[in-house]
């Protein structure tokens, strides 16, 4: 019944977050107000570390200033109804913005197109697919792990707090690091804390032992998908960059999480936890040699800014407005003097 409501759930929910989400955008786009929405994911993070770490002490706690026969399962149902509801409400005063009819194109079908037309594109595409994988494992089994050696929800709560925080500190490198590293550097370097969380995950000895290797999460999760929008940023034409944002998301969290799930469920029944994060840890430490490899022979294209081409193109219109201005005015002073002789 649980796991019903749950599909049935997330069903209802995905298009609408969707829909909201570019409701919002749309109306920062007409107000001219784009790169605020770039940080809004920040409060999110915010919320998200403060609300794991709240309920989760709540929780765990439950027993000492509530009745045993609550069932501790039944109050994060209760916690997350309640914090949807809030944010149901809040939802009420977002702006929104109707845009004008434009021409329906498929965006789906020609974000596929620029990066099946780039080598970095598809190595990006590829890589996220399997970090989607690995990581599902982690999603669906390290808090069962975390059980099984003795934790409580504090801890776990704590577990994801940390990931995040950590993901937020890193934010204000990142320039530096996408300088200092380059793209495809920074992307092998999320590729190889990936592998080194799934190892670490294998050999866990207590509870409080996960906490010190999620700060790799940073890297494995935030500075990966930098890098990887950084890369099809590259490739985008004016106007297809949120698509093949989405486009990507959709592969790792949809394609490659649900396959992840899926083959990880099977592991895990055949061989143990262990086994899967080894084999995901060294199938991710082949593709690291394989993406290095590829990536060293791939042709250096130039990059094409299509913002600063647009904005070149603008600035030298109106340059050429001013010396036309300019010819004229001095053409005036000229007749104007021939006149007077």
């Amino acid at each position: 019944m649980v796991l019903g409501a749950v599909v049935l759930w997330e069903l209802s929910a995905s298009p609408l977050e969707r829909t909201v989400d570019e409701s919002l955008y749309e109306y920062l786009d007409f107000v001219d107000a784009t790169d605020r929405y770039g940080k809004l994911w920040i409060w999110g993070y915010l919320g998200a570390s403060g609300g794991a770490c709240s309920v989760a002490v709540f929780v765990d706690q439950l027993s000492c200033f509530l009745s045993s026969n609550v069932s501790r399962l039944a109050v994060h149902f209760y916690g997350y109804a309640l914090l949807i509801t809030l944010s149901l409400l809040a939802s009420v005063f977002l702006p929104t913005h109707v845009p004008k009819k434009t021409k329906h194109t498929n965006k789906t079908a020609k974000a596929l197109n620029l990066i099946g037309g780039d080598g970095r594109a598809i190595l990006s595409a590829v890589t996220v697919f399997l970090t989607g994988a690995a990581g599902s494992t982690v999603q669906n089994f390290l808090f069962w792990q975390m059980q099984d050696q003795g934790s409580g929800e504090t801890y776990m709560g704590l577990a994801v707090a940390v990931v995040l925080i950590a993901e937020l500190v890193l934010y204000f490198f990142k320039s530096k690091l996408l300088r200092t590293l380059s793209s495809s550097g920074v992307v092998a370097l999320s590729l190889g804390c990936l592998a080194a969380q799934l190892l670490y995950y294998s050999f866990l000895w207590n509870a409080w032992s996960v906490l010190p290797i999620q700060v790799l999460s940073a890297f494995s999760n935030g500075a990966l998908w930098w890098a990887v929008n950084l890369t099809v940023d590259e490739v985008a034409t004016p106007g297809m960059e949120r698509s093949l944002h989405a486009l990507l998301r959709g592969l790792s969290h949809g394609g490659g999480a649900g396959l992840g799930s899926l083959a990880g469920g099977f592991v895990v029944a055949t061989f143990g936890l262990a086994v899967l994060y080894r084999a995901c840890c060294v199938c991710l430490a082949l593709w690291l040699c394989l993406f290095l490899i590829v990536q060293s022979k791939l042709p250096r294209q130039k990059k094409i800014n299509y913002s600063r081409l647009l904005a070149a193109d603008s600035s030298d219109v109106s340059d050429s407005d001013e010396e036309k201005e300019r010819d004229w005015l001095v053409k005036a002073m000229k007749d104007d003097k021939s006149d007077w002789r």
